[in-house]
């Protein structure tokens, strides 16, 4: 399916155990409208970047812990209306030992990949798969996966240079086994989303103190490197996120500026073609919030709004898409965020409720 006629992004995670359970829920119920599946993000990686200190740093031998939970897990915090508590000392962080040359030689995200692709492959040999589908391959954005967890911003470049280098390995697992005309690889942000929506405060005490705008350009400068290693046959997608950790919003913004404003420079700074950004979608919006629409200089780039919102009625959606037709005329529509930490129950009505919005397009 060309990215132009994929109506449905399913962000990335989903309720299940395994891959091949997120395959055949999505084949069967979204197949004619999707262009590519993820696996769901099952096992360590449900909880998204809260993988990386439980399976990856903790167990680093270059790394030192500076604080730890008591249980050596990071738990999810009960949901809350409330916005994120700011100056905070941390919930599991980490630095570089002395005279150590930090490498990531395994960061999981290959592994499970090829794994997960041999299923995908096998149920599109089957048909429960659609037979133009490819697989798609979330992966965290730098300042995603080091902010929170490293307390010495002074070693955040070599930590960045580190992580890169090792995905570029993940990356190259990947395309091992898999045929880059098979592949979508999807970088999400969401601590520079929920770092830009908290205007000068921060989350992290240690995060530097910086104007919006220093923020903006400090979070805009890792896109130009996140394109390298992905092969111009693949697509290369990007996922602006709110935050879902205590409950999404984990910072509610007042309009799509900040995801306007990302999608044009990451499609400036790439280096290779965008094929598609997600930018998410209030629950009550007005015409105010997609006024930024109005300023989107990202050429045939596709644009997936995450107008689903999988509690409310089908007339809500219908309010949310004729507000974002008056800006843009044709983009694809998704949920907010992936659905890993929904109960398993829910998921049928979740991808029916997509395939029924998305015939209402």
């Amino acid at each position: 399916m060309n990215v132009a006629d994929t109506r449905v992004l399913l962000v990335g995670s989903l309720p299940f155990d395994t891959a091949e359970q997120a395959f055949r829920a999505v084949g069967q119920s979204l197949g004619g409208q999707v262009g590519w599946i993820p696996d769901g993000e099952f096992g360590e990686r449900k909880n998204w970047v809260a993988m990386l200190p439980e399976v990856i740093y903790s167990k680093h031998p270059d790394l030192a812990e500076t604080l730890a939970p008591p249980t050596q897990t990071m738990e999810k915090p009960p949901v809350s209306d409330l916005p994120p508590p700011t100056d905070i000392d941390g919930f599991w962080n980490f630095r570089i030992k002395p005279d150590r040359p930090l490498r990531f030689d395994d960061l999981l995200y290959g592994r499970v990949a090829v794994d997960s692709y041999n299923v995908f492959r096998r149920l599109r040999d089957e048909g429960i798969v659609p037979s133009d589908a490819r697989f798609q391959v979330c992966l965290p954005s730098p300042h995603s996966a080091i902010d929170p967890y490293f307390d010495d911003p002074d070693q955040w470049p070599a930590v960045y240079a580190a992580y890169l280098d090792g995905l570029e390995r993940e990356i190259t697992k990947i395309l091992d086994t898999a045929p880059a005309t098979d592949l979508v690889f999807q970088w999400d942000l969401a601590n520079e989303f929920v770092n830009l929506g908290m205007g000068e405060a921060n989350v992290m005490k240690w995060w530097p103190k910086l104007t919006i705008e220093e923020k903006f350009e400090r979070h805009a400068s890792q896109l130009g490197t996140l394109g390298d290693a992905i092969p111009e046959r693949a697509l290369l997608g990007f996922h602006w996120c709110y935050g879902t950790w205590g409950g999404w919003p984990s910072v509610a913004m007042k309009d799509l500026e900040f995801c306007v404003r990302m999608s044009n420079e990451a499609v400036r700074r790439a280096g290779r073609h965008v094929d598609y950004v997600h930018m998410p979608v209030v629950r009550e919006p007005d015409d105010a919030f997609f006024a930024p629409l109005d300023d989107l200089d990202i050429g045939d780039t596709r644009v997936f709004l995450g107008i689903v919102h999988h509690t409310d009625t089908i007339d809500a959606f219908r309010r949310r898409r004729d507000l974002a037709r008056k800006r843009l005329r044709a983009f694809g529509i998704g949920s907010v965020c992936g659905y890993g930490r929904v109960e398993p129950e829910e998921v049928q009505h979740i991808l029916n409720l997509h395939a029924d919005d998305a015939n209402d397009l």
